[in-house]
């Protein structure tokens, strides 16, 4: 994909963006997942994960590690660029005309149609990691006939786990999310080692790969 192409996706997410990155994730999995196939639904799912574990708001941060892994640094400039695009032009056009839109009666009104499609669009993103790691399978299978829908075991107890202290103690960010990275890869290599154990003292067949993503 050339450098101008990678831009004007992104300056496609940016346009029709409002409420912050989360709002965003709906758009990057529409343009770059389904329209592009630039990325699996798992990898996106890594990367939005990456995101939000580095300083910097996650949709900016997603654009620019997308990116690069589809055209190196200059990738990550020009992704960068067109997510940033639209809301810089828009923010230096209006700023000496703030106090004149901030009481105008018509932007109230839009703004008050904008403020639940951005809760529709951040509704949509915890349906999208909740498909990546607490279901383990699409949430459409509880209406599609004949699917099988079931829940992630590990994945409910880790997200039980962050609410319940975020909600009692609110423990810093990078120990949460370090704190069920380092649960997760501890029950994998539990899981790993009892799988590989001679066939006569195992019931399950050696693995040597990790799971899939759903998805």
């Amino acid at each position: 994909m050339s450098l101008f192409s990678l831009y004007l996706i992104f300056l496609k997410i940016g346009c029709f963006t409002f409420g912050g990155g989360y709002a965003m994730i709906p758009l990057f999995q529409d343009e770059l997942v389904n329209r592009h196939a630039l990325l699996t639904t798992a990898e996106f799912a890594d990367i939005i994960a990456l995101a939000q574990m580095t300083p910097g708001p996650v949709g900016l941060n997603a654009a620019t590690y997308i990116g690069q892994q589809q055209a190196g640094l200059a990738g990550a400039l020009a992704a960068t660029l067109g997510v940033c695009t639209p809301s810089l032009t828009i923010v230096l056009a209006v700023a000496g005309f703030l106090r004149i839109f901030r009481d105008n009666p018509h932007l109230k009104a839009a703004l008050a149609g904008i403020r639940p499609a951005t809760l529709g669009l951040i509704a949509a993103a915890v349906i999208f990691f909740a498909e990546t790691s607490v279901f383990a399978a699409p949430l459409r299978a509880l209406w599609t006939r004949g699917a099988h829908f079931s829940l992630d075991a590990l994945g409910c107890v880790i997200f039980a786990g962050v609410l319940l202290a975020h909600w009692r103690w609110k423990p810093p960010f990078l120990w949460v999310l370090g704190g069920s990275a380092a649960l997760s890869a501890a029950v994998y290599g539990l899981t790993l080692l009892f799988n590989c154990l001679p066939p006569k003292q195992r019931p399950l067949p050696c693995k040597t790969t990790p799971p899939k993503s759903p998805g």
